[in-house]
């Protein structure tokens, strides 16, 4: 199972531009099997996060929501749980 998404982020001057994020990858399936959603979740929005910064651009809550249909309250709490 695999797959990609372009997203459209606003830059500081107003212009949009294209992201290409991996919103499924081949490993999810075995996360989600020993660390149940939250760690799926938690995996996701990492590895957005960095395939964003790659590209040279930044992703907020409100991106991360919108992508994985999470709320911003839960993806803290994941992002806090995962320091732990």
């Amino acid at each position: 199972m695999k797959g990609n998404l372009v997203y459209w982020v606003r830059e500081g001057n107003e212009r949009m531009r294209s992201l290409r994020l991996t919103v499924c990858s081949e490993k999810d399936s075995d996360v989600l099997s020993r660390g149940g959603l939250a760690e799926l979740r938690r995996l996701r929005a990492q590895r957005l996060v960095s395939e964003a910064e790659k590209q040279g651009a930044r992703l907020s809550y409100r991106d991360l929501s919108l992508i994985l249909l999470a709320s911003k309250s839960t993806l803290k709490r994941d992002f806090r749980s995962g320091r732990e």
